[in-house]
């Protein structure tokens, strides 16, 4: 102990009119963490690298009274008895990492407590992670501290002992009463069923033998096992001592239980947005990390030498395990940039005529709509630390060149933000290198080698 299994796999729910759209319907992504402790020592081993996260917690007393939710440390969590121990806060504090990671907005999260009146019988402590969407707070995770409830449960049911053992350090002398059945007597009186008598006294524990002495000597009769009455005669009690080399208990489960599509539902939400300039233009902003599509691929006009440098730079892109798309369909690259966009694309690079004349691209970033000039040489390890976000955008845009393209250029289709960024470098080159002139036409600007004198 700790032991741990984790699962996913389909639920099912008897949904007589499924409503809420995809947030409830008969048939369900689960996935689970079965977390097996000792339930006397709920500490976790990793808990000291998650204390110091903040949580937005909405207890129980708070739920009936002051209705605010509380922002605190995990480990104030804990200490102050807000959460029952250790072990569920750790894994409170990584779903909300977790959630984070993946680009759920953790302005709209918080971990809403169970009612007494709500939470199972059995459970020390029960915490819903609730995420406001369209649909209000929804459930998506529930994190509950089952104490020994199922193994007991399962035990019960199938006759096996589902107990776990730990080895003493040092061995110990221990004095405990014991039942002994009097199988002359369970014979005549249970006769098939003896077997079944005779295991239901085996399997009490010291507490309970206590307590079926105490009800013999009280009434002169008692129940165990599915409802078998046993009389004083039928059972002996007598004091042993034994040496102990090992302890067996049943362990407490904490399990943190994720809903796959609504948490998945909730970050389509939360990523979607529109551009302030335009409402028609729309923005899956999804983490770099989850996006399915990394990279876009862009040739500012349908020239031939073009493709070539785009189909090396997806060749090497593929092989470096990042998702690209290459666009090559007709009209603006503005256009297709807002195309990527709806994809939720989180990185555009553009070949343009600057390309071949010096092997530099556009890189572009989806939510500022910001980009840089960068080398060939440069772009794949560029990319490769962007995408893992091993890097961010602000890091590259102070290595390399910024280009300068306000938003309404970037939404103009007359004016595609790679030509812009072509104008800028262009530029910078004509006044670094006389050979190299800066042409400006009414679909793009570019430099190009400046014609020699024939004189």
């Amino acid at each position: 102990m700790p032991f741990a299994a984790a699962q996913i796999g389909l639920g099912f729910r008897n949904e007589i009119a499924p409503r809420n759209g995809l947030l409830r319907v008969r048939e369900f992504t689960m996935a689970e963490i079965e977390h097996f402790v000792h339930p006397q020592r709920k500490q976790h081993p990793k808990f000291r690298w998650v204390r110091d996260k903040e949580l937005v917690l909405f207890p129980a007393d708070a739920q009936l009274g002051t209705g605010r939710t509380v922002v605190m440390t995990v480990g104030q969590a804990v200490e102050a008895g807000v959460v029952n121990n250790e072990t569920l806060a750790y894994f409170m504090a990584r779903t909300q990492l977790f959630l984070e990671a993946i680009g759920v907005d953790p302005k709209r999260m918080r971990f809403r407590q169970h009612l007494r009146t709500e939470m199972s019988h059995y459970a020390a402590d029960c915490w819903d992670m609730e995420i406001q969407s369209s649909y209000g707070w929804v459930e998506c995770v529930g994190h509950a501290d089952r104490s020994c409830y199922d193994l007991t449960q399962h035990a019960a049911k199938t006759g096996v002992a589902l107990v776990a053992s730990e080895r003493l350090a040092q061995p110990i002398q221990v004095e405990r009463v014991v039942a002994e059945a009097n199988k002359k007597l369970l014979g005549p009186a249970f006769k098939t069923q003896q077997k079944a008598v005779l295991a239901a006294i085996e399997a009490l524990d010291e507490s309970q033998v206590l307590a079926l002495r105490d009800a013999l000597a009280a009434s002169g009769r008692a129940v165990v096992g599915d409802g078998f009455e046993l009389t004083a005669e039928m059972v002996a009690f007598k004091s042993e001592k034994k040496t102990v080399v090992e302890q067996k208990y049943t362990p407490s489960v904490i399990e943190p239980s994720f809903g796959i599509g609504r948490i998945l539902y909730s970050l389509l939400e939360h990523a979607f947005s529109q551009r302030s300039a335009d409402e028609q233009r729309c923005v899956m902003a999804f983490r770099p990390r989850v996006a399915p599509i990394k990279v876009g691929l862009f040739r500012l006009v349908n020239h031939a030498p073009f493709d070539v440098v785009v189909e090396e730079l997806r060749q090497s892109l593929a092989l470096a395990d990042v998702a690209v798309r290459v666009d090559s369909s007709s009209g603006s690259v503005g256009r297709r940039y807002a195309r990527a966009d709806e994809l939720g694309i989180p990185f555009g690079v553009t070949v343009d005529f600057q390309t071949l004349v010096d092997q530099s691209v556009t890189l572009r970033e989806r939510d500022s709509m910001a980009q840089v000039r960068l080398p060939l040489s440069a772009l794949l390890p560029t990319l490769t630390a962007l995408v893992t976000e091993r890097v961010t955008w602000e890091t590259v845009s102070k290595r390399f060149m910024v280009v300068k393209v306000s938003e309404a250029d970037d939404d103009e289709d007359s004016a595609a933000a790679s030509a812009g960024a072509s104008a800028n470098a262009g530029a910078n080159a004509a006044a670094d290198n006389a050979a190299t002139t800066l042409e400006v036409t009414p679909r793009a600007a570019f430099s190009r080698p400046a014609p020699t004198s024939t004189r």
